[in-house]
């Protein structure tokens, strides 16, 4: 069974629309025709799916997909990506909250509540930032 990647490819677009009109017409020739060695997926069956069958069709596909990732990411393309709200600002920070949790795991088990909600009161206040 063949693991699949999404990537959804734009209906219609400036740079891949003699791709879509040859998928459209069932071209099985050059490039929708073209199948990655290692899964076997050909193009026309991600412009089809809009999935990808395994991390080699990047690179087997990489001059046709990269008009869809400029489109999709901007150009040049360069995946930003997003931070965790709760992400430390600072090393010492970072130390400072794994110690407050070992010391809120002691507390819960020596079942000293008062000090483990104190403990967690204070890991909420550094995580808020």
């Amino acid at each position: 069974m063949r693991s699949q990647i999404s990537l959804r490819a734009p209906e219609a677009n400036s740079k891949g629309a003699a791709s879509a009109a040859a998928v459209d017409e069932g071209d099985e020739t050059g490039i929708p025709g073209r199948e990655c060695p290692v899964c076997g997926i050909k193009f026309v069956e991600f412009r089809n799916s809009g999935r990808l069958g395994c991390p080699h069709d990047y690179q087997e596909f990489r001059d046709e997909l990269l008009p869809l990732l400029e489109n999709i990411h901007g150009d040049p393309p360069k995946h930003v990506g997003k931070v965790p709200r709760r992400l430390p600002q600072s090393k010492q920070t970072q130390a400072e909250l794994i110690q407050l949790r070992k010391q809120l795991l002691q507390a819960v088990n020596k079942e000293a509540y008062e000090e483990a909600a104190q403990l967690r009161d204070r890991i909420r206040i550094l995580e808020e930032g």
